[in-house]
């Protein structure tokens, strides 16, 4: 149907929708969310459905779509909502360093809590209200420090890849323990009859403290060298125009 005959223009944003929706929104699409969040939390993302959100409301699926149009919608509410959870420090932050500490430490704890966020956050997803009111505020607080626009949009990238790979290698390690856990001990995987052979002394090291890296201090120290390396950036840069001045 052609939209100007109709009356109504098809509706192409999540936000759009959220927007036009205004007052007479009765957290209906709120409830769908939450839902939808605890289900990717017992499930994983691809538990997550309009007919599984709509069974777990005592509701109908059509229903829901008189509220969310669609799986895309919904996966983009659902990603917007997980940004609500960054906690910010109440009197602020006092240097970049303290605000970037904060950014990969929320973003460590929010991947922990629900380890499918990466995947959704890797896919097509549109950002939201609260995607870019939180990458606002970061902005503001790295700016005023002395991190230009193109430092701090590298600085924010690195992080979230790092952590996202740090908080991967935790989760595999829970699991791959869980698992051993149920395996007999004269059972050993290929791999490790091979490492017990002796022939491979260093890799053999190497996979043992892989184990004790993937721990608060390991972030700790993997964090501080990524700062680290931002910060010897920073006075590189600032060399120049000190020797422009004293000149």
């Amino acid at each position: 149907m052609n939209p100007s005959k109709s009356g109504k223009s098809r509706i192409s944003s999540t936000w759009q929708a959220t927007i036009d929706e205004g007052k007479r929104n009765e957290l209906t699409r709120e409830r769908i969310v939450q839902a939808g969040l605890a289900l990717a939390d017992r499930g994983g993302l691809g538990a997550v459905s309009i007919r599984r959100i709509a069974a777990e409301l005592g509701s109908s699926p059509m229903a829901l779509y008189h509220h969310v149009p669609s799986k895309r919608d919904l996966l983009n509410l659902i990603h917007d909502e997980l940004s609500c959870e960054m906690r910010w420090a109440a009197g602020g932050f006092s240097d970049w360093r303290s605000t970037l500490g904060h950014f990969a430490h929320e973003t460590r704890d929010g991947f922990k809590r629900h380890p499918w966020a990466a995947s959704l956050r890797a896919s097509d997803i549109e950002y939201g209200p609260e995607c870019i009111r939180t990458l606002e505020k970061l902005l503001e607080s790295l700016l005023p420090f002395g991190l230009d626009m193109k430092i701090a949009a590298r600085a924010l990238g690195v992080l979230f890849v790092f952590v996202n790979g740090f908080v991967a290698a935790e989760t595999a390690n829970v699991t791959r323990h869980a698992k051993h856990g149920r395996v007999a001990a004269h059972q050993p995987r290929f791999s490790e009859a091979i490492l017990k052979t002796g022939r491979f002394p260093n890799t053999a090291r190497f996979v043992e403290m892989g184990d004790q890296l993937t721990d608060d201090e390991g972030f700790e120290r993997a964090l501080n060298w990524i700062l680290d390396g931002i910060e010897a950036e920073l006075h590189t840069r600032l060399q120049p125009a000190k020797s422009k001045r004293t000149a």
